[in-house]
């Protein structure tokens, strides 16, 4: 199913399609400030299970997944940072940020990768936030486009729907987008290392 969406005005009752389908534990496809992404609610094991699996990620990875959040007391949550480190990431979220920290205890054990990391995501996105409203928790989330093998192309919400029909249940279409990646920051020991420059402008 292919829902037609207004990107800066959201109709929730639209919407209401894609909540019950993560609720289902289903995943979809939605857009974000950086492009579109799987998501699925972070208390569905299948959802993690199978975006897992569209990634290519098992759980002996060392690249964590990543879940989106609506505010920093979510962050704080499901995220193990000192002062230092709160104080960084209260400056850059929200925005096109992903940060890599230790995982707290909420943080379902089937999401950790080998290194018990997690990537957190509080997009400045309307779509986003409307979804994480009425779905009452943070949507594990992965990109659709792979950004290490390239300069990404055009994404058409119209051909993700056709590609993976078997494993999404909903799309929510904004129309065409150009995906323009997080960028990507590692927040451990008290340390920051930038391990991708994206959109978000980043100087240490």
């Amino acid at each position: 199913m292919r829902l037609h969406i207004e990107a800066e005005r959201p109709n929730p009752r639209k919407m209401q399609p894609a909540v019950d389908a993560l609720k289902r534990g289903q995943v979809i496809i939605y857009p974000t400030d950086t492009g579109y992404a799987f998501g699925c609610a972070l208390s569905s094991p299948k959802g993690i299970a199978a975006i897992r699996k569209l990634k290519g990620l098992d759980e002996r990875s060392p690249k964590p997944l990543t879940m989106i959040v609506r505010d920093l007391a979510e962050v704080s949550r499901f995220a193990v940072m000192s002062n230092s480190q709160f104080r960084l990431i209260r400056r850059l979220l929200p925005g096109p940020y992903t940060l890599i920290l230790k995982a707290a205890g909420d943080v379902p054990r089937s999401m950790h990768n080998r290194n018990h990391e997690v990537g957190i995501r509080m997009p400045d996105q309307t779509v986003c936030n409307l979804l994480l409203a009425e779905l009452g928790e943070p949507l594990l989330t992965g990109s659709v486009t792979p950004y290490e093998d390239g300069v990404p192309e055009l994404e058409e919400p119209e051909s993700y729907e056709q590609r993976f029909s078997r494993e999404v249940a909903v799309v929510i279409d904004v129309g065409p987008v150009w995906p323009d990646p997080s960028t990507v920051l590692r927040l451990i020991d008290d340390e920051v290392e930038l391990l991708r420059q994206g959109k978000g402008e980043y100087t240490p």
